[in-house]
């Protein structure tokens, strides 16, 4: 038992140590496998350029978002799940970070389409982003269980030193609905589509339903395109194959489909 927990943590010591984030081993594990696939969803090869960009959330890594970047790529689009370092700065400088990378993709071939998918800070981070002067007008945004408006259980936890070593005290504290950045103006959200994750009354700290870690109203955004509610937990609907398959519904169509039962 020694031997294996001593391996585990030099396991663990290895990934931080070549700049994974600690999440990495088990973010890889389960996107790995099946893939939805959906002819009628497919683009056509026309040789336009249709780009998504993904951005995952606090304590990730671009693998947390791997079964959605690799269902879109199936179905036509490029791809680009850019990692950053969630824990180490603010979502300010995060949303610096994507519009470098933004504005790199568009001084290649020119785009037809740029569209945005983002999980829980990612989302914010992407919203953050298209505040910016000069930022482009998505064709869509995708956000999967996103605290629009901030998090109250980032605001009960963000005094706990634990909290604070693991998850750091910028970015994550910015997901007190208290911080101004939750004053700014969301835009584009008519273009965007939510996926909200809905355990019922998972989490005893949150009121009402969540997904056990942000509540329902929380993920919601007012004046959305479309809206799907998954019975799924907030881990789990960034890799689960029913939420990729729904993000490129949403791509293809601007509309969610009926939920069927997770896979």
């Amino acid at each position: 038992m020694a031997a294996l927990l001593l391996a585990g943590v030099g396991s663990w010591l290895v990934v931080v140590l070549c700049g994974m984030p600690m999440s990495w081993p088990f973010d890889y594990a389960v996107n790995f496998g099946f893939t939805p696939e959906r002819a009628d969803l497919r683009l056509a090869d026309d040789g336009r350029r249709r780009v998504v960009v993904l951005q995952h959330g606090l304590l990730r890594g671009s693998s947390a978002l791997g079964r959605i970047a690799r269902t879109l790529r199936a179905h036509g689009y490029e791809v680009h799940n850019l990692g950053y370092p969630s824990t180490w700065g603010t979502i300010d400088e995060h949303a610096d970070r994507l519009a470098a990378a933004v504005a790199a993709l568009q001084s290649d071939e020119p785009i037809a389409e740029l569209a945005f998918v983002g999980h829980s800070m990612g989302g914010l981070v992407i919203e953050e982003f298209l505040r910016r002067p000069g930022a482009p007008e998505p064709a869509a945004c995708v956000y999967v269980a996103t605290p629009h408006r901030g998090a109250m259980l980032a605001d009960l936890r963000k005094n706990w030193w634990l909290f604070q070593l693991v998850m750091g005290r910028k970015a994550a504290f910015e997901l007190s609905p208290g911080d101004p950045i939750h004053d700014r103006p969301i835009r584009f959200a008519g273009r965007s589509g939510v996926i909200i994750g809905d355990i019922g009354e998972g989490n005893d700290s949150i009121p009402g339903r969540d997904d056990g870690t942000v509540g329902v109203d929380e993920a919601a955004l007012a004046g959305a395109a479309d809206q799907l509610v998954l019975p799924l937990g907030h881990t789990r609907i960034g890799f689960a194959p029913q939420t990729a398959e729904q993000v490129l519904v949403f791509l293809r169509r601007g509309r969610f489909e009926p939920a069927s039962e997770p896979r």
